[in-house]
């Protein structure tokens, strides 16, 4: 697997790597990155070109306080690093709030995405049920718990809401996640972000039975950020749209179940190629 930087517009991209052939772009979710995407990059990379990178605001890649941190923002950023890739058209795979990017990319360019793949996604109003991540959505409140933010903090936030499974919550994951929260603007973006994400959720919505290209909705069964209700509604409003239910899974089954994950991705794309 390669990992590197490359420039996208003026910003500097982390981006990690694998493979060859069909190219895939995977996008991840709030406060993620691409190490999100750890157990599925190589496999997935055995059968397409993969490409994961760190989103603007998050990770390792540059957070300027200018950007345009909506889901069209995302959306524009999305097209730019596909145009660096220089491939035409790709799958979009979106975990969370990756998957509503993932779906205002298709919307306002449809042109460039092959397929969808929605693990866990944002796209509906009032989706978040997870409370760190709505109390980041009010002023004050939201900048204050950034600065609050520590390891203790964010072993909690895994454990008690990402995963299903809070033994997968070791000293490095959280020092992973943690790390970058040291590096600048890192605490001043995710409340610029959820703000501006939110404000997306009815418009995307209101147009998903526009989305013509073949869809993959992924979902863990025991998800406690974004309901599995919103599973099927994206089955029913998407007109290509199929559904698999990962159990005993939280908001991340890739992570907790990549075998199962990769598997559906690697089937839904190759009967595809």
């Amino acid at each position: 697997m390669s990992d590197t930087f490359v420039r996208v517009n003026t910003l500097n991209i982390h981006l990690q790597s694998a493979g060859k052939g069909k190219p895939l772009v995977l996008i991840h979710g709030f406060m993620g990155m691409a190490f999100d995407w750890r157990f599925n990059i190589t496999e997935l990379g055995k059968h397409f070109s993969v490409f994961a990178m760190d989103l603007p605001g998050f990770g390792l890649s540059d957070k300027p306080l200018d950007f345009d941190y909506s889901s069209k923002g995302y959306a524009d950023f999305i097209t730019s690093f596909i145009d660096v890739l220089n491939v035409h058209k790709v799958a979009l795979i979106g975990n969370s709030m990756g998957g509503q990017i993932a779906l205002m990319t298709a919307l306002e360019y449809p042109g460039c995405v092959s397929e969808l793949v929605l693990v866990d996604s944002g796209g509906y109003p009032q989706s978040v049920e997870f409370k760190p991540f709505k109390m980041l959505n009010i002023p004050v409140i939201g900048e204050i718990s950034m600065a609050l933010l520590n390891r203790n903090i964010i072993r909690i936030m895994l454990r008690e809401g990402i995963y299903y499974d809070a033994s997968i919550v070791t000293d490095e994951i959280v020092r992973t996640y943690s790390s970058v929260y040291d590096t600048p603007n890192a605490r001043k973006i995710p409340p610029l972000v959820i703000r501006s994400i939110m404000k997306d959720e009815s418009y995307i919505a209101s147009r998903l039975n526009e989305i013509k290209c073949p869809a993959l909705v992924i979902w863990g069964a025991e998800d406690n950020v974004i309901s599995p209700t919103r599973a099927d509604m994206f089955r029913q409003d998407i007109s290509q749209a199929s559904l698999l239910l990962v159990q005993k899974s939280g908001h991340m089954p890739q992570v907790e179940k990549p075998d199962v994950v990769n598997k559906a991705i690697i089937q839904f794309l190759s009967a595809r190629t």
